[in-house]
């Protein structure tokens, strides 16, 4: 069976969807005038080298053009990362994200697990990083997905000379990281210039509130390494559509982001005011992440609003979910239904 993420709306009708970690604030209206644009060129193919998009991320990442890929999305990169190096040993922490390990066992490779423990919040620790040994590539989250747990940059840089040490590509997953106040404190990107065995992954999908366009990129420290794994993506894989979206939201001011930042904050806030789950774990991206009772999830979704059950992450069981930041409309309804449900003498 695939694995189930969040945002599958089209299972159900009349829902709130608190599953999916998007932006609340929308698309921006620079993106949506993009989007209309495009249309006129989709009778052509799309540019199969992104060379605008990879342009503009050359300013942004502070890298060579040459060191940047685009993608269908981000998770085309991890499958492609993987049939490029065909890595026998990889090391993930768990719980993360399922593409990782759905990716590496297509192409044959055993997996080590790093357990985070529930104890510690799920926060790694030196443990992680004395794991670091005889493998061949590495995931990495940050902040981490499901959890929400932010590394430092200290952290990181313990993870990339261990790496190196050990002759590891390591791979961090920063999708969520545009929503994070001063990012750079806590981004691997600080180091892309001095390790040759990194890889960055992002999305524009959740920052620009554009999953449906299906569009992410991926920072190399090393040029062959990110022509390697371009050679193993399809020509044309980003389609004109993305691409005049993706060029947009690169030229977006940058008060977008603030503003982001700043309403994710105060909704934030309200939400981790408000609700009173049984155990309350990491919220440092747009999501929150929470222990409630087994049926929790079901009798909200009864309810019209369906949030993310985690029991599907490696090493988490039932009773573990997260939900999203919403607009303060949205977050209030969760609240209300939240509370009634819980003080209702209905047993949940």
């Amino acid at each position: 069976m695939r694995h189930e993420h969040g945002g599958n709306i089209y299972k159900h009708k009349n829902i709130i969807d608190f599953s999916a970690n998007i932006n609340p604030l929308g698309i921006h209206e620079d993106i949506k005038k993009a989007f209309i644009k495009s249309l006129e060129m989709a009778h052509n193919y799309p540019d199969p080298d992104c060379v605008e998009i990879r342009e503009l991320l050359s300013i942004k990442e502070k890298v060579d053009s040459k060191n940047i890929i685009c993608s269908n999305g981000a998770a085309e990169i991890i499958f492609a990362v993987c049939f490029a190096f065909k890595p026998k040993r990889a090391l993930l922490c768990a719980p993360c994200f399922a593409e990782y390990e759905q990716a590496l066992k297509v192409c044959g490779c055993d997996i080590e697990r790093h357990i985070l423990k529930e104890e510690n919040c799920f926060k790694p620790d030196n443990d992680f990083i004395y794991d670091i040994n005889n493998f061949d590539i590495m995931f990495f989250t940050n902040p981490n997905n499901p959890t929400g747990i932010l590394s430092d940059v200290n952290y990181i840089e313990k993870i990339i000379k261990r790496a190196v040490q050990n002759n590891i590509i390591v791979v961090f997953d920063e999708c969520f990281i545009d929503f994070i106040e001063n990012k750079y404190m806590y981004s691997a990107k600080k180091f892309i210039n001095q390790y040759d065995n990194i890889i960055i992954l992002n999305a524009f999908t959740k920052f620009y509130s554009i999953p449906g366009l299906r569009l992410g990129y991926a920072v190399f420290s090393d040029s062959e390494k990110a022509y390697k794994v371009r050679e193993c993506i399809q020509t044309w894989n980003v389609s004109v559509t993305a691409q005049y979206a993706g060029v947009a939201a690169l030229k977006i001011d940058n008060s977008f982001d603030s503003d982001t930042i700043k309403y994710i904050s105060k909704e934030k806030e309200y939400l981790l005011k408000n609700i009173k789950p049984i155990k309350l774990y990491g919220h440092s991206a747009n999501f929150i992440f929470f222990k409630e009772n087994e049926r929790f999830g079901n009798e909200m979704l009864r309810r019209g609003i369906m949030i993310r059950d985690c029991s599907n992450y490696y090493s988490l069981g039932k009773g573990f979910y997260r939900i999203a930041v919403k607009t303060h409309e949205d977050n209030k309804r969760l609240v209300d239904i939240w509370e009634n449900l819980i003080y209702s003498k209905k047993e949940i």
